[in-house]
């Protein structure tokens, strides 16, 4: 893997980290925002799951080139799906944009390290 490569994998590290920790916490401020996504208070632990598991597989990514793009692909589909949810409720550009970023950044991450 290249440099660019190591160091999309690392600040998605970071961020399915804290984000997951935002879920797992469950601040009034993100159950307002899931409100407006529709999605129940509820799912916040399983979306929480969600990134820990990605940010081991990124984690594991760093011996394994197969596990790093198994789980750069999955981290594609997980965004596309949130940017995708955000933009049907019309949600505003602030809030849908750190979804938007995060897809870029994991198909970045996964054409470098396919890339090699």
């Amino acid at each position: 893997m290249n440099i660019a490569s190591k160091i999309l994998q690392v600040l998605l590290i970071i961020v399915c980290v804290g984000s997951a920790v935002g879920y797992f916490r469950k601040p009034q401020k993100l159950l307002d925002s899931m409100a407006i996504l529709k999605i129940p208070a509820e799912r916040l632990s399983l979306l929480g799951g969600i990134k820990i598991i990605a940010a081991a597989g990124l984690i594991l990514g760093f011996s394994s080139v197969r596990m790093a793009v198994l789980t750069g692909v999955c981290l594609v589909i997980y965004f596309a799906i949130a940017t995708g949810t955000h933009t049907r409720v019309k949600d505003s550009v602030k809030n849908t944009f750190p979804a938007f970023a995060l897809l870029v950044m994991s198909i970045l991450f996964t054409i470098t390290t396919i890339a090699k």
